[in-house]
């Protein structure tokens, strides 16, 4: 009887832990589940002082869970040596300008890069056909071009494939015209497993042959999105014929059983630029949030949640942090700190220092529609200038920083100035750039923004509104253009 009970016992135990047995082996590394730095020392070999794009270019904008979009760069121009820093607590494809580094949480990578070789290399590829398989002469000349050491994440070689494309010629949407969606992801199904039985020939390591094959099944999600854009291209141009379209577009699929990203947590790493909403939208649409990373795109879509929260002084109870894994509590805890702190400090403003700096304000009680005519009647008898702006749009920064110039003459004039961004932009830069612009500055919730019901807004930014001293909007701008626009458009109020 004890035997029976002890089988009983044991088979109850492992039956808790079938999610975690049922990911399938992965060649690819699994990163520790941590909040870290990830950094890039980078050198180049045959640097002279004087010379040029220092350090090399690299595409910003990656959504790390506090949305810094950027790293922080350090730069010895003199040694040609540069130091990038993200601090991340999932992984993270840095991207330079034509080739990438898959950064994990607390990795260090030493990047070597040689101007010359690198010239050579990209004008060989650029000059190449990109339906052509280039393996050996691509790799010869990469590797001369850069050298990759440390990290957790082998660095892969660069490869062409006939492969699967995403932009599409009139000819070629002409031909898909008038597909079903159906007959559309059968198109595109037909490409991938082309695409697909091409790997076994190219010699790749199993870490580089999984990634590859993931990548894969990335652009084949890509592609189904691409439905409606396929049939613009085509010459369908009314707004009523795209919308029916895009209702008929759907990720249900009959082949998803067949994909593999899903089937491991590492299938994130196929994920990592826009191809995150194609991975998490099929896995919701196939029934696959079960799966490994189905579970974890779960959680980290819960975090999301509670970030975007947490930047806007929104409460978060503290059962739903300790529900997270510890990775996402401690940035999201890091964040709530440093904004507690920051306002303490703006409770503290004497007049003398008001005008001098910006304040860091909390948003109105009520809905999201509710916020802006609060916002607005705060400022009474004043002209108000509402900016709608993040830390991550040039132009946005460009018109702050050239308003700077007219923006004492304007606040004796009876101007005030109320600065608005969303969730998307970093905390951090956020905080630097209050103390730079005086005036009142709002955080909003990213998915909050539209439900301001903002006069004239189509989800663009920089984007200005101007009150009269009766609070009655008077003009709403889309875009910057110059200083001396803006100051004409104020002058016409009284």
């Amino acid at each position: 009887m004890k035997k029976v009970q002890v089988s009983f016992l044991f088979l109850i135990i492992l039956t808790a832990f079938v999610p975690a047995l049922s990911q399938t082996r992965s060649a690819l590394p699994l990163w520790e589940r941590k909040s870290a730095p990830a950094v890039i020392l980078g050198r180049y070999v045959d640097w002279k002082p004087g010379d040029k794009s220092f350090p090399p270019s690299y595409w910003g904008n990656h959504t790390s869970l506090k949305g810094n979009n950027f790293p922080e760069v350090t730069v010895d121009s003199t040694a040609g040596r540069f130091t990038l820093v993200w601090d991340i607590c999932y992984p993270l494809k840095h991207d330079f300008h034509g080739w990438y580094i898959m950064l994990l949480p607390g990795d260090t990578v030493k990047v070597e890069i040689n101007k010359s070789a690198l010239a050579a290399y990209e004008a060989y590829n650029k000059e190449t056909p990109r339906d052509s398989i280039t393996t050996s002469k691509l790799q010869e000349l990469w590797k001369k071009a850069v050298r990759i050491e440390g990290g957790s994440f082998e660095q892969l070689q660069p490869i062409r494939m006939k492969g699967m494309d995403l932009g599409y010629s009139e000819e070629y949407a002409q031909a898909h015209l008038r597909d079903t969606y159906d007959e559309w992801r059968e198109a595109c199904w037909n490409e991938f497993q082309d695409v697909v039985k091409q790997l076994p020939s190219l010699n790749l390591s199993p870490v580089e042959e999984e990634y590859r094959r993931m990548l894969t099944e990335q652009t084949y999600l890509q592609k189904l999105r691409q439905f409606t854009f396929m049939k613009r291209v085509g010459g369908i141009k009314d707004k009523d014929s795209l919308e029916m379209i895009e209702k008929e577009m759907t990720f249900k699929d009959p082949h998803a059983s067949e994909l593999t990203y899903y089937r491991n947590i590492t299938g994130f790493y196929a994920c990592l630029s826009n191809m995150r909403d194609e991975g998490w939208n099929y896995i919701q649409a196939n029934g696959l949030k079960d799966s490994p990373l189905g579970r974890w795109f779960k959680e980290l879509e819960e975090a999301r949640a509670m970030m975007e929260r947490a930047k806007a002084m929104q409460p978060v109870a503290e059962s739903e942090l300790n529900a997270l894994s510890s990775e996402f509590q401690s940035q999201i805890r890091e964040v709530q700190e440093h904004l507690k702190k920051k306002a303490s400090v703006s409770k503290e403003e004497t007049p003398e220092t008001v005008g001098s700096k910006g304040i860091r304000c909390e948003l109105p009680e009520g809905e999201p529609q509710e916020w802006l005519p609060k916002i607005v009647a705060k400022h009474k008898d004043r002209i108000v200038l509402v900016d709608f702006w993040a830390t991550w749009c040039g132009p946005c920064l460009m018109g702050m920083k050239e308003m700077e110039s007219v923006k004492k003459e304007l606040i004796e004039r009876g101007v005030d100035f109320v600065y608005i961004t969303n969730t998307s932009s970093s905390v951090d830069e956020w905080q630097k750039y209050i103390d730079k612009h005086a005036g009142d500055h709002y955080i909003v919730p990213k998915e909050k923004m539209l439900g301001m019901q903002i006069p004239g807004y189509e989800s663009a930014i920089p984007h200005y509104l101007i009150y009269d001293r009766k609070g009655k909007l008077a003009k709403h701008i889309r875009g910057w253009s110059n200083v001396e626009g803006m100051m004409q458009e104020l002058n016409k109020i009284e």
